[in-house]
């Protein structure tokens, strides 16, 4: 019973580790996708994390694994009685196979959302302006397209280019439709994102 018990929360831990660590990513695609933003704000502390929770994960189903697969003494063979599935090798590697889907999920990310086209823009017009903010929070792909698409849907936004390596957000857009404050205030709101300084100039 014992050891059932124990399966059930190495798998389990391993499961929660490989989901929190991309929480940082996970809840970007699902927010473009929902409408909801403004819970970005509530995981930004998994970003930093996220080296560690891996190196976690795949400590605990290691351990798990060489748990299952190990030799048996004789007398441990013997008198074995029939596991139910949770304690199976099967249900292992679904739980491996899943924690390492939520793993990866920043490095697939931006095929799941939507993608918002850039207007094209025009040249010489007197009142386009040209931003760059610099962000705090970002750590993937994902949290680009986020930012990406939230800027997109705002009228006067003509063109977005976002680096969450660089931690900036190049945005062209009409000065006399909004304003480079609305454009900052959009960003913290909605993605939950920290803006940090902007530049700005025609």
């Amino acid at each position: 019973m014992s050891n059932e018990k124990n399966n059930k929360i190495l798998l389990g831990s391993g499961l929660v580790l490989a989901l929190t660590s991309s929480l940082c990513c996970i809840v970007p695609a699902l927010a473009i996708i929902s409408g909801t933003g403004s819970a970005v704000a509530a995981f930004s502390w998994a970003a930093p994390l996220r080296p560690y929770l891996l190196v976690a994960t795949v400590l605990i189903l290691g351990f798990a694994f060489y748990q299952a697969y190990k030799p048996k003494a004789k007398d441990e063979c013997a008198c074995e009685t029939k596991r139910s599935f949770l304690q199976s090798k099967s249900f292992l590697w679904i739980v491996a196979v899943v924690s390492l889907l939520l793993s990866a999920f920043p490095y697939y990310a931006k095929y799941l959302q939507p993608q918002i086209p850039q207007q094209q823009a025009a040249n010489y017009l007197p009142n386009q302006q040209q931003a760059v903010l610099h962000l705090e929070g970002m750590d993937c792909e994902a949290c680009e397209g986020h930012v990406n698409n939230t800027l997109l849907e705002k009228k006067g936004v003509q063109q977005v280019h976002t680096s969450y390596p660089k931690g900036t957000v190049t945005i062209q857009f009409d000065s006399t439709r909004i304003s480079l404050q609305q454009l900052a205030d959009a960003i913290e709101n909605e993605t939950g994102y920290k803006v940090i300084s902007p530049s700005s100039g025609k």
